[in-house]
Protein backbone atom coordinates (compact mmCIF):
# COMPACT_ATOMS: atom_id res chain seq x y z
CA UNK A 1 0.00 0.00 0.00
CA UNK A 2 2.79 2.32 0.99
CA UNK A 3 4.91 1.48 -2.25
CA UNK A 4 1.53 2.17 -4.69
CA UNK A 5 1.42 5.95 -2.29
CA UNK A 6 5.12 6.08 -3.42
CA UNK A 7 4.78 5.72 -7.04
CA UNK A 8 1.01 6.77 -8.32
CA UNK A 9 0.65 9.98 -5.43
CA UNK A 10 2.71 12.22 -7.65
CA UNK A 11 1.33 11.01 -10.67
CA UNK A 12 -2.13 11.72 -9.53
CA UNK A 13 -1.33 14.75 -8.16
CA UNK A 14 0.43 16.19 -11.28
CA UNK A 15 -1.26 15.75 -13.90
CA UNK A 16 0.79 18.55 -15.83
CA UNK A 17 3.88 16.84 -15.13
CA UNK A 18 2.69 13.82 -16.93
CA UNK A 19 1.33 15.13 -20.02
CA UNK A 20 4.46 17.44 -20.30
CA UNK A 21 6.49 14.24 -19.73
CA UNK A 22 4.28 12.28 -21.79
CA UNK A 23 4.69 14.99 -24.44
CA UNK A 24 8.30 15.67 -24.55
CA UNK A 25 8.82 11.63 -25.18
CA UNK A 26 6.53 11.77 -28.27
CA UNK A 27 8.76 14.16 -29.99
CA UNK A 28 11.59 12.35 -29.03
CA UNK A 29 10.28 8.95 -30.38
CA UNK A 30 8.07 10.47 -33.35
CA UNK A 31 9.47 13.49 -34.25
CA UNK A 32 6.67 15.38 -35.66
CA UNK A 33 7.06 17.51 -38.73
CA UNK A 34 10.29 17.17 -38.43
CA UNK A 35 10.81 19.26 -35.74
CA UNK A 36 13.57 16.93 -33.76
CA UNK A 37 15.88 16.82 -36.91
CA UNK A 38 15.28 20.59 -37.30
CA UNK A 39 16.75 20.84 -33.73
CA UNK A 40 19.52 18.51 -34.28
CA UNK A 41 20.89 20.03 -37.01
CA UNK A 42 20.92 23.27 -35.85
CA UNK A 43 22.31 21.75 -32.39
CA UNK A 44 25.61 20.35 -34.46
CA UNK A 45 25.56 23.45 -36.87
CA UNK A 46 25.92 25.20 -34.08
CA UNK A 47 28.36 23.37 -31.46
CA UNK A 48 30.41 22.75 -34.80
CA UNK A 49 30.96 26.38 -35.49
CA UNK A 50 31.78 27.44 -31.88
CA UNK A 51 34.50 24.41 -31.67
CA UNK A 52 35.75 25.69 -34.97
CA UNK A 53 38.28 28.18 -33.35
CA UNK A 54 39.92 25.36 -31.30
CA UNK A 55 40.24 23.10 -34.10
CA UNK A 56 43.74 21.46 -34.60
CA UNK A 57 46.22 23.13 -37.15
CA UNK A 58 48.85 19.99 -38.05
CA UNK A 59 46.48 19.39 -41.09
CA UNK A 60 46.42 23.17 -42.68
CA UNK A 61 49.54 23.14 -43.73
CA UNK A 62 49.16 19.79 -45.79
CA UNK A 63 45.82 20.44 -47.99
CA UNK A 64 45.71 23.16 -50.32
CA UNK A 65 43.35 24.28 -52.62
CA UNK A 66 43.95 25.37 -56.10
CA UNK A 67 40.72 27.18 -57.68
CA UNK A 68 39.45 27.94 -61.39
CA UNK A 69 37.51 30.90 -60.50
CA UNK A 70 36.42 34.16 -63.33
CA UNK A 71 39.16 36.03 -62.48
CA UNK A 72 41.40 33.09 -63.25
CA UNK A 73 40.15 32.36 -66.23
CA UNK A 74 40.13 36.08 -67.70
CA UNK A 75 44.09 36.21 -66.49
CA UNK A 76 44.61 32.91 -68.58
CA UNK A 77 42.70 34.45 -71.69
CA UNK A 78 40.20 31.36 -71.65
CA UNK A 79 37.16 30.19 -71.15
CA UNK A 80 35.06 28.04 -69.15
CA UNK A 81 35.01 24.97 -69.61
CA UNK A 82 38.44 25.21 -70.80
CA UNK A 83 39.24 23.08 -73.55
CA UNK A 84 41.66 19.85 -73.08
CA UNK A 85 44.55 21.25 -74.17
CA UNK A 86 44.04 24.35 -71.47
CA UNK A 87 43.61 21.50 -68.96
CA UNK A 88 46.63 19.60 -69.86
CA UNK A 89 48.60 22.80 -69.64
CA UNK A 90 47.12 23.77 -65.88
CA UNK A 91 48.02 20.15 -64.68
CA UNK A 92 51.31 20.17 -66.03
CA UNK A 93 52.17 23.09 -64.39
CA UNK A 94 50.93 21.96 -61.26
CA UNK A 95 52.99 18.50 -61.56
CA UNK A 96 56.16 20.18 -61.73
CA UNK A 97 55.86 21.60 -58.24
CA UNK A 98 56.24 18.07 -57.02
CA UNK A 99 52.72 17.28 -55.13
CA UNK A 100 52.28 14.18 -52.54
CA UNK A 101 48.34 13.49 -54.07
CA UNK A 102 46.06 15.58 -56.73
CA UNK A 103 42.75 15.70 -56.65
CA UNK A 104 40.86 17.00 -59.85
CA UNK A 105 37.17 17.97 -59.09
CA UNK A 106 36.09 18.54 -62.61
CA UNK A 107 34.21 15.63 -64.21
CA UNK A 108 34.91 13.96 -67.70
CA UNK A 109 31.77 12.05 -68.03
CA UNK A 110 30.97 13.23 -71.74
CA UNK A 111 32.65 13.51 -74.58
CA UNK A 112 33.40 17.74 -75.86
CA UNK A 113 33.70 18.08 -79.00
CA UNK A 114 34.63 21.31 -79.27
CA UNK A 115 37.30 21.08 -76.70
CA UNK A 116 40.03 20.05 -79.12
CA UNK A 117 42.22 16.74 -79.09
CA UNK A 118 42.48 14.74 -76.02
CA UNK A 119 45.64 13.35 -76.62
CA UNK A 120 47.94 16.04 -74.73
CA UNK A 121 45.61 15.78 -71.15
CA UNK A 122 45.98 11.66 -71.67
CA UNK A 123 49.84 12.42 -71.70
CA UNK A 124 49.95 14.49 -68.91
CA UNK A 125 47.45 12.34 -66.76
CA UNK A 126 49.91 9.74 -67.53
CA UNK A 127 52.83 11.28 -66.40
CA UNK A 128 51.26 11.51 -62.73
CA UNK A 129 51.66 7.82 -62.20
CA UNK A 130 55.09 7.86 -63.97
CA UNK A 131 55.96 10.30 -61.49
CA UNK A 132 54.93 8.47 -58.82
CA UNK A 133 52.29 11.11 -57.95
CA UNK A 134 49.10 9.82 -56.71
CA UNK A 135 46.18 11.22 -59.34
CA UNK A 136 42.78 11.14 -58.55
CA UNK A 137 39.51 12.16 -61.25
CA UNK A 138 36.25 13.04 -59.74
CA UNK A 139 33.49 10.10 -60.97
CA UNK A 140 30.10 9.51 -61.18
CA UNK A 141 28.62 6.68 -61.47
CA UNK A 142 25.29 5.14 -62.97
CA UNK A 143 22.39 3.40 -61.19
CA UNK A 144 24.64 -0.53 -61.68
CA UNK A 145 27.67 1.49 -60.25
CA UNK A 146 29.28 1.81 -63.30
CA UNK A 147 32.05 5.01 -63.71
CA UNK A 148 31.12 7.17 -66.51
CA UNK A 149 34.51 8.76 -66.39
CA UNK A 150 35.79 8.54 -70.29
CA UNK A 151 37.74 5.64 -70.51
CA UNK A 152 40.91 7.04 -72.11
CA UNK A 153 41.01 9.31 -68.57
CA UNK A 154 40.14 6.17 -66.21
CA UNK A 155 42.87 4.24 -67.82
CA UNK A 156 45.55 6.69 -67.07
CA UNK A 157 44.25 7.54 -63.49
CA UNK A 158 42.67 6.71 -60.25
CA UNK A 159 38.81 7.93 -60.02
CA UNK A 160 36.27 8.47 -56.91
CA UNK A 161 32.79 9.11 -56.72
CA UNK A 162 31.58 12.81 -55.77
CA UNK A 163 28.33 12.57 -56.01
CA UNK A 164 25.67 10.05 -53.07
CA UNK A 165 22.78 10.76 -51.18
CA UNK A 166 20.90 9.52 -47.88
CA UNK A 167 23.88 10.98 -45.74
CA UNK A 168 22.67 14.37 -45.12
CA UNK A 169 25.30 16.44 -43.63
CA UNK A 170 27.92 13.42 -42.87
CA UNK A 171 30.77 13.18 -45.70
CA UNK A 172 30.69 8.82 -46.60
CA UNK A 173 34.46 7.37 -46.66
CA UNK A 174 32.93 4.54 -48.24
CA UNK A 175 30.18 3.75 -50.84
CA UNK A 176 28.53 0.71 -51.33
CA UNK A 177 27.40 -0.20 -55.29
CA UNK A 178 26.92 -2.69 -57.45
CA UNK A 179 30.41 -3.05 -58.68
CA UNK A 180 31.62 -3.19 -55.09
CA UNK A 181 32.69 -0.84 -52.04
CA UNK A 182 33.79 2.55 -53.67
CA UNK A 183 36.09 4.83 -52.01
CA UNK A 184 35.46 8.39 -51.54
CA UNK A 185 38.24 11.42 -52.55
CA UNK A 186 39.40 12.21 -49.01
CA UNK A 187 39.63 8.79 -48.29
CA UNK A 188 41.81 8.13 -50.86
CA UNK A 189 43.86 10.82 -50.89
CA UNK A 190 44.46 10.07 -47.11
CA UNK A 191 45.08 6.37 -48.03
CA UNK A 192 47.91 7.79 -50.37
CA UNK A 193 49.41 9.64 -47.44
CA UNK A 194 49.39 6.36 -45.22
CA UNK A 195 51.68 4.89 -47.75
CA UNK A 196 54.38 7.42 -46.20
CA UNK A 197 53.45 6.84 -42.68
CA UNK A 198 52.52 4.65 -39.89
CA UNK A 199 48.54 5.11 -40.25
CA UNK A 200 45.49 2.84 -39.86
CA UNK A 201 44.30 1.76 -43.40
CA UNK A 202 40.47 -0.22 -42.16
CA UNK A 203 37.96 1.37 -40.06
CA UNK A 204 36.35 3.99 -42.08
CA UNK A 205 32.57 1.96 -42.62
CA UNK A 206 31.18 4.83 -40.71
CA UNK A 207 30.63 8.48 -42.29
CA UNK A 208 32.68 11.42 -41.19
CA UNK A 209 31.56 14.61 -40.01
CA UNK A 210 33.02 17.08 -41.21
CA UNK A 211 34.77 19.59 -38.81
CA UNK A 212 35.59 23.08 -39.78
CA UNK A 213 38.56 24.83 -38.94
CA UNK A 214 38.19 28.95 -37.91
CA UNK A 215 41.22 30.44 -38.73
CA UNK A 216 43.05 31.25 -42.22
CA UNK A 217 46.63 30.96 -42.44
CA UNK A 218 48.47 34.15 -41.76
CA UNK A 219 51.37 32.52 -43.72
CA UNK A 220 49.20 32.31 -47.55
CA UNK A 221 49.06 36.38 -47.45
CA UNK A 222 52.12 37.05 -49.71
CA UNK A 223 49.75 35.14 -52.30
CA UNK A 224 46.03 36.13 -51.60
CA UNK A 225 44.47 38.98 -50.11
CA UNK A 226 43.66 38.10 -46.36
CA UNK A 227 41.79 41.53 -45.63
CA UNK A 228 38.47 40.93 -44.01
CA UNK A 229 39.72 37.22 -42.89
CA UNK A 230 40.36 36.15 -39.29
CA UNK A 231 43.99 35.04 -39.36
CA UNK A 232 45.48 32.93 -36.49
CA UNK A 233 47.00 34.78 -33.91
CA UNK A 234 44.48 37.70 -34.76
CA UNK A 235 42.88 37.24 -31.26
CA UNK A 236 42.26 34.75 -28.64
CA UNK A 237 40.21 31.34 -29.53
CA UNK A 238 37.89 31.88 -26.18
CA UNK A 239 37.38 35.62 -27.25
CA UNK A 240 36.43 34.52 -30.92
CA UNK A 241 33.74 31.91 -29.00
CA UNK A 242 32.18 34.73 -27.00
CA UNK A 243 31.96 36.88 -30.06
CA UNK A 244 30.43 34.48 -32.06
CA UNK A 245 28.00 33.20 -29.16
CA UNK A 246 26.92 36.75 -28.31
CA UNK A 247 26.24 37.29 -32.35
CA UNK A 248 23.99 33.89 -32.43
CA UNK A 249 21.89 35.07 -29.03
CA UNK A 250 20.86 38.20 -30.82
CA UNK A 251 20.79 37.23 -33.89
CA UNK A 252 17.68 38.96 -35.36
CA UNK A 253 19.86 42.25 -34.30
CA UNK A 254 22.50 41.37 -36.67
CA UNK A 255 23.02 41.10 -40.17
CA UNK A 256 22.63 37.47 -41.02
CA UNK A 257 25.74 36.95 -43.16
CA UNK A 258 27.80 37.84 -39.65
CA UNK A 259 25.96 35.07 -38.14
CA UNK A 260 25.97 31.98 -40.23
CA UNK A 261 29.30 33.67 -42.02
CA UNK A 262 31.36 34.41 -39.12
CA UNK A 263 34.53 33.99 -41.05
CA UNK A 264 34.43 35.37 -44.57
CA UNK A 265 37.98 33.41 -45.85
CA UNK A 266 38.33 29.72 -46.15
CA UNK A 267 40.43 28.01 -43.18
CA UNK A 268 42.30 25.22 -46.36
CA UNK A 269 45.15 27.40 -47.96
CA UNK A 270 43.97 28.58 -51.17
CA UNK A 271 45.71 29.45 -54.84
CA UNK A 272 43.93 30.32 -58.07
CA UNK A 273 44.87 28.84 -61.26
CA UNK A 274 46.24 31.78 -62.81
CA UNK A 275 49.21 32.21 -59.89
CA UNK A 276 50.15 28.81 -60.98
CA UNK A 277 52.80 30.59 -63.66
CA UNK A 278 54.18 32.63 -60.78
CA UNK A 279 57.44 29.93 -59.94
CA UNK A 280 57.03 31.68 -55.76
CA UNK A 281 53.97 29.17 -55.16
CA UNK A 282 56.32 26.12 -55.20
CA UNK A 283 56.70 26.41 -51.16
CA UNK A 284 53.00 26.37 -51.02
CA UNK A 285 52.54 23.17 -53.67
CA UNK A 286 55.49 20.75 -52.80
CA UNK A 287 55.13 17.87 -51.28
CA UNK A 288 51.20 18.86 -49.94
CA UNK A 289 47.69 17.24 -51.04
CA UNK A 290 46.38 19.62 -53.92
CA UNK A 291 42.81 19.97 -54.86
CA UNK A 292 41.86 21.37 -57.71
CA UNK A 293 38.27 22.70 -58.16
CA UNK A 294 36.32 25.42 -59.76
CA UNK A 295 33.75 28.30 -58.78
CA UNK A 296 32.43 29.74 -61.90
CA UNK A 297 29.31 32.23 -61.56
CA UNK A 298 25.91 31.25 -63.02
CA UNK A 299 27.04 27.07 -62.04
CA UNK A 300 26.18 26.06 -58.71
CA UNK A 301 28.56 23.76 -57.23
CA UNK A 302 28.63 24.78 -53.59
CA UNK A 303 28.81 23.31 -49.71
CA UNK A 304 27.18 24.57 -47.12
CA UNK A 305 29.90 25.41 -44.11
CA UNK A 306 29.02 26.22 -40.64
CA UNK A 307 31.72 28.78 -40.44
CA UNK A 308 32.39 30.16 -43.46
CA UNK A 309 29.06 29.57 -45.42
CA UNK A 310 28.74 29.10 -48.83
CA UNK A 311 31.74 27.46 -50.52
CA UNK A 312 32.94 26.00 -53.63
CA UNK A 313 32.13 21.86 -53.57
CA UNK A 314 35.98 21.29 -53.67
CA UNK A 315 36.54 22.48 -49.89
CA UNK A 316 34.10 19.82 -48.28
CA UNK A 317 36.77 17.00 -50.19
CA UNK A 318 39.64 19.49 -48.84
CA UNK A 319 38.38 19.58 -44.93
CA UNK A 320 37.34 16.54 -44.78
CA UNK A 321 40.74 15.14 -45.78
CA UNK A 322 41.74 17.24 -43.18
CA UNK A 323 39.79 15.77 -40.62
CA UNK A 324 41.68 12.51 -41.38
CA UNK A 325 44.90 13.65 -41.76
CA UNK A 326 44.29 15.46 -38.26
CA UNK A 327 42.48 13.05 -36.14
CA UNK A 328 43.27 9.53 -38.21
CA UNK A 329 40.88 7.04 -37.43
CA UNK A 330 39.09 8.88 -34.53
CA UNK A 331 37.11 11.41 -37.01
CA UNK A 332 33.14 12.67 -35.70
CA UNK A 333 30.33 10.09 -36.52
CA UNK A 334 27.16 9.45 -35.74
CA UNK A 335 26.37 7.49 -32.35
CA UNK A 336 26.48 3.66 -33.25
CA UNK A 337 22.89 1.55 -32.60
CA UNK A 338 22.15 0.28 -29.42
CA UNK A 339 18.83 -1.62 -28.11
CA UNK A 340 15.80 -1.89 -30.11
CA UNK A 341 17.93 0.01 -33.43
CA UNK A 342 17.91 3.45 -30.96
CA UNK A 343 21.27 4.96 -31.24
CA UNK A 344 23.48 6.11 -28.08
CA UNK A 345 22.89 9.27 -28.46
CA UNK A 346 18.64 8.93 -28.49
CA UNK A 347 19.30 6.77 -25.76
CA UNK A 348 20.99 9.11 -23.84
CA UNK A 349 18.84 12.06 -24.67
CA UNK A 350 15.44 10.19 -23.36
CA UNK A 351 17.34 9.06 -20.13
CA UNK A 352 17.68 13.08 -19.89
CA UNK A 353 14.41 13.62 -20.18
CA UNK A 354 12.92 10.52 -18.56
CA UNK A 355 15.37 12.04 -15.29
CA UNK A 356 13.85 15.35 -16.08
CA UNK A 357 9.73 14.51 -15.63
CA UNK A 358 10.43 12.02 -12.48
CA UNK A 359 12.00 15.26 -10.96
CA UNK A 360 9.28 17.37 -12.03
CA UNK A 361 7.32 14.47 -10.15
CA UNK A 362 8.90 15.12 -7.21
CA UNK A 363 9.26 18.86 -6.26
CA UNK A 364 6.40 19.43 -4.31
CA UNK A 365 3.91 22.10 -5.42
CA UNK A 366 5.06 24.55 -2.55
CA UNK A 367 8.72 25.45 -1.47
CA UNK A 368 9.47 23.67 1.88
CA UNK A 369 9.99 25.77 4.90
CA UNK A 370 12.01 23.34 6.39
CA UNK A 371 14.79 21.22 6.01
CA UNK A 372 18.27 21.94 4.84
CA UNK A 373 19.94 24.58 2.33
CA UNK A 374 20.62 21.71 -0.41
CA UNK A 375 17.04 20.60 0.04
CA UNK A 376 15.76 23.54 -0.44
CA UNK A 377 17.36 24.68 -3.47
CA UNK A 378 16.91 21.43 -5.14
CA UNK A 379 13.37 22.22 -4.66
CA UNK A 380 12.81 24.23 -6.88
CA UNK A 381 12.88 24.28 -10.74
CA UNK A 382 15.85 26.14 -11.72
CA UNK A 383 17.87 24.44 -9.70
CA UNK A 384 17.33 21.40 -12.12
CA UNK A 385 17.22 23.10 -15.14
CA UNK A 386 20.44 24.31 -14.56
CA UNK A 387 21.93 20.86 -14.03
CA UNK A 388 20.56 19.15 -16.69
CA UNK A 389 21.39 21.60 -18.92
CA UNK A 390 25.13 21.49 -17.52
CA UNK A 391 24.94 17.38 -17.56
CA UNK A 392 23.65 17.66 -21.49
CA UNK A 393 26.60 20.31 -22.72
CA UNK A 394 28.94 17.77 -20.65
CA UNK A 395 27.98 14.63 -22.37
CA UNK A 396 27.27 15.96 -25.58
CA UNK A 397 31.48 17.21 -24.98
CA UNK A 398 32.55 13.85 -23.41
CA UNK A 399 30.79 12.05 -26.21
CA UNK A 400 32.72 14.21 -28.75
CA UNK A 401 36.04 14.44 -26.80
CA UNK A 402 36.83 10.98 -26.15
CA UNK A 403 34.28 8.72 -28.03
CA UNK A 404 34.54 11.05 -31.53
CA UNK A 405 30.29 10.93 -31.62
CA UNK A 406 28.30 13.77 -32.80
CA UNK A 407 26.98 15.82 -30.41
CA UNK A 408 23.30 15.19 -29.96
CA UNK A 409 20.29 17.64 -29.53
CA UNK A 410 21.56 19.66 -26.33
CA UNK A 411 19.95 22.72 -27.79
CA UNK A 412 16.02 20.79 -28.09
CA UNK A 413 16.79 19.01 -24.67
CA UNK A 414 17.56 22.75 -22.95
CA UNK A 415 14.10 24.07 -24.57
CA UNK A 416 11.51 21.14 -23.56
CA UNK A 417 12.78 21.12 -20.47
CA UNK A 418 13.12 24.48 -20.05
CA UNK A 419 9.51 25.04 -21.44
CA UNK A 420 8.47 22.06 -19.41
CA UNK A 421 9.79 23.74 -16.12
CA UNK A 422 8.98 27.12 -16.87
CA UNK A 423 4.85 25.37 -17.16
CA UNK A 424 5.00 23.87 -13.95
CA UNK A 425 6.69 26.68 -11.74
CA UNK A 426 4.54 29.21 -13.24
CA UNK A 427 1.99 28.78 -10.12
CA UNK A 428 5.22 29.24 -7.54
CA UNK A 429 6.21 32.54 -9.39
CA UNK A 430 2.56 33.88 -9.27
CA UNK A 431 2.93 33.47 -5.64
CA UNK A 432 6.37 34.87 -4.81
CA UNK A 433 5.40 37.94 -6.96
CA UNK A 434 1.74 38.45 -5.68
CA UNK A 435 3.61 38.01 -1.91
CA UNK A 436 6.23 40.94 -3.16
CA UNK A 437 3.70 43.00 -3.98
CA UNK A 438 2.05 42.32 -0.94
CA UNK A 439 4.72 43.44 1.04
CA UNK A 440 5.76 46.45 -1.22
CA UNK A 441 2.22 47.63 -0.50
CA UNK A 442 2.30 47.11 3.36
CA UNK A 443 5.73 48.88 3.60
CA UNK A 444 4.63 51.62 1.59
CA UNK A 445 1.59 51.81 4.13
CA UNK A 446 3.72 52.21 6.79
Amino acid sequence: MRLRQIFLAPLLNKPGAVLGLLLMLFVAFFNPFGLRDASDRHSETLLLRMLAPFYPEPGQEDVVVVLIDDQALIDLGASWPLRYGEQARLLRQLLSYQPRSLFVDLLYTQRRYDGGPTESLQRVLSSFREQGVPLILADYHDAQGRSLVLPEFAATANTAPTHWSGYGERYPLLLPSPQGTLRTPALQLYQAACLERDCPQEGFDAPLLVRWGYWSDAGMQDFVDLTGCDVRGQRGDWGQVFSMLAADAFRSQRIASEVERPQPCPYTRTLYANQLRDPSVAEVLRGKHVLLGAHIRGIPDFVSSPVQGLLPGVYVHAMALDNLLTQGHSYWRAAPDGWLGISLSDWLEIALLLLAGLVALWIPSQPPAKGGRLYRCASHYLFWFVLLSSLALLISFYLARWLHIAPFDWLGLLLMIGLFYAYLGEARVAEWWHQRRGRTSTEREI
